[in-house]
């Protein structure tokens, strides 16, 4: 496997090792690392409740499903690449007002809070919309899903670092200033940190060279294949489905070891690390099933394996059973990732890449956004594991969804410029 993935990483061009980089050093702070360790003990340590808790987080996920088509659109009349740096420069920004915003009246904290998600909403749409298609123009269908699974691969196991160091920043600067560890102080220091560490993955982006207009030349007015409205609303009802059910457990963990199970800040950084650093390896396997059984059985066992996996936080009120769920439903669900990710972007021509990559993110936003909305409000009522079992329920549907349709080819490869099917 190793092998392999060197073979295919020698094959991509400049462009393509930069974005790695980059993505990388996201992974470090906003996206895996140092950020979800410390973000929802952040606002309970300035006295927010649970409630707050979810709509916080439900904001960023509606405001990324919101700006998904609008990054869409930006991402094909500007440029992927251009998008990419616009959107990373907001979450820079907004990762840094976010800690300030405890300076805000205590009137007006909540609103500052939440409109900080504005930007990081926004920003991370841009990014994330604009990345599929800007690997896709920048790779060849050898390399493809090895780059994939790299990038994906990329943000949990440089988060197993992130993690590790988010966990123990709370101590180092409760020594540093000698303040209390249980204040809110050290939190905002540490998450001020984690917005400096990302100037660096803005400066790789910069590096890069523009490769939109390669696309675009192959495709005249006359000859723009039709949208292939069917696949892309089955993608849809798909991630509208299975991704509520990761998003509750990826949410409320901390909260869930801090609050109920009594469980330490260091330990739920090693514990967010043991879950980045296995969803990293698990990853990395992708290419090596999906070239054996072909991408549509690595996303329809791998979303059945994740559901499984979630029984032991279900049904064990206990921080290690707690950690095997958590562990196995991260590391099980990413790597169904790039396999879904090279999937739905082969499906359509080059014309529609950006425009599938939105409507997908544009979904997984809006659950996401419902899935922790529900969670802030339900959980003290239901509890965390049994809202996680109930979620998980949506997630065995949208895999029975995801098989009943695209277990056979209907003719979404059959448009031109499309990719030959990943199962064929």
């Amino acid at each position: 496997m190793l092998t392999a993935y060197l073979s295919a990483l020698r094959q991509t061009n400049r462009n393509v090792r930069l974005y790695l980089v980059s993505v990388a050093l996201l992974g470090f702070t906003a996206s895996g690392g140092i950020q979800p360790v410390l973000l929802n003990l952040y606002l309970l340590r300035l006295g927010h409740g649970l409630d707050f808790v979810g709509l916080f987080n439900a904001t960023g996920g509606l405001g990324f499903a919101l700006f998904s088509l609008l990054a869409s659109a930006m991402s094909r009349r500007w440029g992927h690449r251009r998008m990419m740096i616009w959107g990373l420069g907001l979450v820079i920004v907004s990762s840094v007002l976010l800690p300030l915003a405890e300076f805000v009246p205590a009137a007006w904290q909540k609103i500052a809070l939440l409109l900080t998600r504005v930007p990081t909403s926004l920003g991370f749409g841009l990014f994330i919309v604009s990345a599929n298609p800007f690997l896709m123009s920048s790779t060849t269908v050898r390399e493809r899903t090895h780059v994939f699974s790299v990038q994906t691969a990329l943000w949990p196991l440089v988060g197993f670092f992130g993690s590790l160091v988010g966990g123990f920043l709370p101590g180092f600067f409760a020594v540093l200033a000698d303040i209390p560890l249980d204040s809110a102080a050290v939190f905002r220091y540490s998450l001020l940190l984690g917005a400096a560490l990302m100037a660096p993955s803005l400066l790789a982006l910069l590096a890069t060279r523009p490769t939109d207009d390669e696309v675009q030349r192959r495709e005249t007015s006359e000859d723009t294949p039709p949208v292939p409205r069917g696949p892309i609303a089955f993608i849809v009802l798909v991630l509208l489905l299975q991704t509520g059910c990761l998003a509750l457990v990826g949410t409320f963990f901390n909260v869930y070891l801090e609050v109920d199970l009594g469980v330490s800040t260091v330990l739920i950084g090693v514990l967010f690390a043991a879950g980045q650093l296995t969803s990293g390896i698990a990853t990395l396997a992708t290419p090596l099933l999906s070239a054996r059984w072909g991408h549509t059985k690595v996303i329809i066992w791998g979303s059945l394996a994740t559901s499984l996996s979630l029984l032991p936080l279900v049904l064990f009120a206990h921080w290690g059973a707690a950690a095997i769920g958590y562990v196995g439903v991260t590391a099980l669900g990413m790597m169904r990732v790039p396999a879904f990710m090279v999937y739905q972007q082969e499906m359509v021509p080059p014309r529609w890449w950006a425009l599938m990559s939105g409507v997908a993110n544009m979904a997984a936003g809006l659950s996401y956004s419902l899935a922790n909305l529900s969670g802030g409000y339900l959980i003290p009522v239901l509890g965390y594991p049994r809202l996680c079992l109930l979620s998980n329920g949506l997630m065995v549907a949208g895999t029975l969804t995801f098989w009943a349709y695209f277990r056979v080819p209907r003719g979404e490869y059959a448009n031109s410029g499309a990719a030959r099917p990943p199962d064929a």
